[in-house]
C-alpha cells in the first residue's frame, strides 16, 4: 500500500528520544575488525540469543573475537529487528545498493550476509523497527508516524500513541505492545488501544521483550521481569547513561557512555568490549 494513505500527524507527539542514540558524527571507512570507538552512528544493538550486533550509519556489524566485523552489504541501518532468526533493517542504500532510497523493510535470512526488499521499498525510514511473526510496528520517520502491519507488511495502518521513547512487540503474540512514554512503561493488548500503565520500580526510558521476560532501562539501572505487568528486578550491574538495550535467551547487550556490555547469563554478570 501507498503511504499516502496513511494520514500522518505532528512528529514531535512521537517523542524525540528515540533518534538520541547516534554516538558519533561524521564519516569513517567500512573496515572489519574494528573497535566501538571506530565505528559512527550506531542506532542500536541487538542479539540473536547466540551473536550481538550493532545497527550502524555504515551497516551491520557483529561481534567476532572481541572486535565488530561488517556483515553483509554496507548502508545506513536506522531500525533493525530479529524475529524467529530472520533479520529485518531499514535505513538507507549503501553505495552498492541499487535500491531505492529508502529502503522500506529489507529481510535477510541469513544471519544479515545478504538483504532482500520486503516492504514499503522506496517508501518508508523506518527509525525503530519491531517485528513479531507477522506483526511488524515501527516509527515511519519520514512520515512522522507509527505504524503497524498484522499481515507480514502487505497492508499497513497508522496507530495512535502517545510521546515516546521506547517500544516493544511480545516475540510470542505481536498483539501485545510495551512502550516507554515520559518514563511510564505502558502496555497494550490490542494493536495500541487501549494502553494501561505498568507499576515499575522507577522510571522506564528503553525497553526489551525478549523470550525470557521483559527487561527496561533508566540512564544507569536495568531491571527485569518475567512477565510483563512485573514486579521488576534490579540488576546488580550500574552503567553510565544508557543508549541501548536487547535481549534474547540468556543474552543481553547494552550500551552506554562507556562502550558495549554484553552477558551471556542472564544480566548476572557483564563483560565491558574493548
Amino acid at each position: 500500500m501507498s503511504l499516502s494513505r496513511v494520514t500522518s500527524r505532528n512528529f514531535a507527539a512521537i517523542g524525540t528520544g528515540l533518534f538520541g542514540l547516534a554516538l558519533l558524527s561524521g564519516c569513517a571507512a567500512v573496515n572489519s575488525g574494528l573497535s566501538l570507538a571506530d565505528l559512527e552512528h550506531v542506532h542500536s544493538v541487538a542479539t540473536d540469543g547466540e551473536e550481538f550486533f550493532l545497527a550502524s550509519h555504515h551497516g551491520l556489524y557483529a561481534l567476532s573475537e572481541d572486535s565488530w566485523t561488517l556483515r553483509g552489504d554496507e548502508m545506513d541501518l536506522m531500525g533493525f529487528s530479529i524475529s524467529d532468526g530472520i533479520f529485518y533493517g531499514s535505513g538507507h542504500p549503501g553505495p552498492r545498493q541499487p535500491l531505492p532510497n529508502p529502503l522500506g523493510i529489507l529481510v535477510s535470512e541469513d544471519g544479515g550476509r545478504s538483504w532482500v526488499p520486503d516492504a514499503l521499498t522506496g517508501e518508508v525510514d523506518f527509525h525503530l523497527l519491531e517485528v513479531s511473526g507477522d506483526t511488524m510496528v515501527g516509527v515511519a520517520a519520514n512520515y512522522g508516524i507509527v505504524i503497524t502491519s498484522i499481515d507480514g507488511g502487505k497492508s499497513w495502518s497508522s496507530i495512535e500513541v502517545p510521546a515516546l521513547t521506547s517500544l516493544v512487540l511480545n516475540p510470542a503474540n505481536g498483539n501485545e505492545l510495551l512502550l516507554a512514554s515520559d518514563g511510564v512503561l505502558l502496555k497494550s493488548s490490542e494493536a495500541g488501544k487501549p494502553f494501561e500503565p505498568v507499576a515499575t520500580p522507577a522510571s522506564a526510558n528503553l525497553l526489551e521483550w525478549s523470550d525470557g521476560g521483559v527487561y527496561y532501562a533508566t540512564s544507569t539501572k536495568i531491571y527485569f521481569s518475567p512477565v510483563p505487568e512485573g514486579p521488576f528486578a534490579a540488576l546488580s550491574k550500574e552503567f553510565n547513561k544508557i543508549t541501548a538495550l536487547a535481549a534474547s535467551s540468556k543474552a543481553v547487550i547494552v550500551m552506554d557512555g562507556n562502550g558495549v556490555h554484553v552477558s551471556r547469563d542472564n544480566g548476572i554478570t557483564f563483560e565491558l568490549l574493548p
